[in-house]
């Protein structure tokens, strides 16, 4: 078994950690105590969030609109209070997803209600609309972070998966625009059994180093236009693959990769959660299993709620929703051809409860 090396990624890592104590203080101050929140079993989550689902590009992938519509959608004030409450309970992290953010046309109304000084802002982008001028505002009104998504280096093959042409270009160009800007930048790769171990995906991760961009690898997942095709889903083979290119190129990553001193795993409602535009909390952005809803009740409860799943109170060695075959079968296939998210009640029973109870 390939061990991953952390030694090598460190000073990429002490880098970025030095830039945001300078820039954002107090979130480098709520960070620097996550290892004893970690330590007490507490949530440090990235809270992912899809404010809107519109979007300039139509992926073979994309699950979005399988989300059904509610008649209660976030709103600006909505938002303010959720950063309260996530500000309240030590997180530090927000990504805005999509949809396609950069279509917003209250992105900068969104930004200013997360409350930037508090927290760590990033962007998930496709970059068609991510010109310099644009990569220089985000910068400017507090967002440090831009994950550009580029599912191949080989142009042909990104457009089987996008079907937009010009679009590979300007995700490359994208790239160096937000770092000319100053922000951090970075490459989400959807990585499929497929796909994993080729050509294409060592070029990407070389390309990646030698431009100090991070390489955020997605593993595919069975869902969307994928819904139960587990033959889309990495194998252990294809993970010791990962972790070889990882140690040869040390900004690629995974969420199950050791970061910043901890060997965690996968880290579903401890590491990571995701908001959807109409409320309701999912242990990640795969799984669409909902937890509650914040207009129902506070975060703080839900995420408990969440702590009590015994799937989601200890970190696990494989990722849950692009793995754990066991795990896929037995929950994700409950919300297969339904309306999203399904209830946690519909997904999970009395002994899935650390105390045996669903509430």
């Amino acid at each position: 078994m390939v061990k991953v090396d952390e030694q090598n990624r460190k000073p990429i890592e002490n880098q970025r950690r030095a830039k945001l104590k300078a820039e954002k203080p107090l979130v480098y101050e709520k960070i620097m105590k996550y290892d004893e929140k970690v330590a007490r079993g507490e949530c440090t989550a990235i809270i992912d969030f899809c404010f809107d689902y519109r979007c300039n590009m139509h992926c073979e992938h994309c699950c979005n609109l399988s989300f059904a519509k509610k008649d209660r959608a976030m709103t600006l004030d909505d938002l303010k209070d959720f950063a309260r409450q996530a500000d309240e309970l030590g997180l530090a992290q927000f990504n805005i997803s999509g949809g396609e953010p950069l279509t917003f046309p209250d992105l900068d109304d969104i930004v200013a209600a997360l409350d930037p000084e508090k927290f760590h802002i990033a962007i998930s982008s496709n970059g068609l609309l991510l010109t310099e001028e644009k990569a220089k505002h985000l910068k400017e009104i507090g967002v440090d972070k831009i994950r550009i998504s580029l599912d191949s280096f080989d142009e042909e093959k990104y457009k089987q998966t996008r079907h937009q042409n010009g679009a590979y270009d300007k995700a490359i160009q994208a790239l160096f625009n937000a770092r000319e800007a100053g922000m951090q930048t970075g490459i989400n790769t959807m990585v499929s059994h497929q796909s994993c171990q080729t050509p294409e995906t060592e070029a990407l991760a070389k390309f990646a180093n030698e431009n100090n961009f991070n390489l955020d690898i997605l593993i595919a997942r069975a869902i969307g236009a994928w819904e139960g095709k587990e033959e889309v889903l990495i194998t252990n083979d294809d993970n010791e693959y990962l972790k070889t290119l990882r140690n040869k190129y040390p900004v690629l990553t995974r969420d199950t990769y050791p970061s910043y001193g901890q060997d965690r795993g996968c880290g579903t409602v401890k590491h990571i959660l995701h908001l959807t535009k109409y409320g309701d909390i999912l242990p990640c952005a795969f799984i669409h299993i909902s937890l509650g809803n914040i207009f129902e009740e506070p975060l703080k409860d839900i995420i408990e709620r969440g702590l009590r799943i015994k799937w989601f109170n200890e970190y696990q060695p494989l990722c849950l929703s692009g793995e754990h075959r066991n795990f896929i079968r037995q929950y994700m296939s409950k919300f297969y051809g339904k309306p999203l998210p399904i209830s946690y009640k519909d997904a999970f029973t009395e002994e899935d409860f650390i105390d045996g109870v669903v509430r």
